[in-house]
């Protein structure tokens, strides 16, 4: 199911936005989880969050890129690093995309647990 939350890895904090298995249809939901956690990541201080986002099985169109290239744009002065759980095909270029875009890095991780293991590395 969908979420956003905190939680400890190996001493360390970490948020993660779980946007895996949203489709297309469910783009109300998904808008809305990814204003929340925009909100929630700017009350962090400055270059401190670890960040998870899992886009394992969504749904991805040009407005959901658009989405999460804001999303990743109006939280980069908060993150320290961030992964991406479950890109796959036109996922990773638009992944890629935003990384130019944002001059942002982001580990792509095949699972939560590698995400987890390279972020507390960090």
């Amino acid at each position: 199911m969908a979420s956003e939350y905190e939680f400890a890895f190996k001493g360390k904090k970490i948020f993660c936005l779980d946007l895996s298995g949203l489709q297309l249809s469910d783009k109300q939901e998904f808008r809305e989880l990814v204003r929340s956690a925009k909100a929630k990541i700017q009350t962090h201080t400055p270059k401190s969050l670890l960040v998870i986002t899992n886009i394992t099985n969504t749904g991805f169109d040009t407005e959901a890129a658009a989405i999460i290239g804001d999303y990743a744009i109006s939280n980069s002065p908060y993150v320290k690093a961030s992964t991406v759980v479950g890109a796959a095909g036109m996922q990773k270029v638009i992944i890629n995309s935003i990384k130019v875009i944002t001059g942002r890095e982001f580990f792509l991780a095949d699972s939560m647990e590698e995400a987890q293991e390279w972020l507390v590395n960090q």
